[in-house]
């Protein structure tokens, strides 16, 4: 399953509604490299439950300031416009598997 590229123009729309992981990379990064193959394989796993998407910090580096994105690479987890958690450094694709499932299924009430 494909990796959603977002942009400035269209990350809001992409994390408003919903449940969106967003992986900030640094292209030719090894271990954002290796990242971006975990995060392919959990958006086939949690294609029904959440989106998968990317973020390059060098295209977009108002979006990794706004966020606070100082080192890559940096996942964060969001519900419904709000960002639930975030993890600096590479991700076990069953911990972030673990979190997308927890948050699908919370009541919108718990966020």
């Amino acid at each position: 399953m494909e990796i959603h590229s977002l942009f400035i123009d269209t990350f809001r729309g992409q994390i408003d509604y919903g449940i969106t992981l967003v992986d900030f990379y640094e292209p030719g990064n090894s271990s954002c490299q290796l990242q971006l193959s975990i995060d392919e394989e959990l958006a086939q796993e949690v294609r029904y439950q959440a989106a998968v998407a990317k973020v390059d910090i060098h295209q977009e580096k108002e979006l990794a300031a706004e966020y606070g994105v100082s080192s890559v690479p940096t996942i964060m987890l969001f519900k419904d416009g709000y960002k639930v958690e975030t993890w600096v450094g590479q991700q076990s694709k069953e911990v972030l598997r673990q979190h997308i499932v927890s948050y699908a299924t919370m009541s919108d009430s718990c966020v």
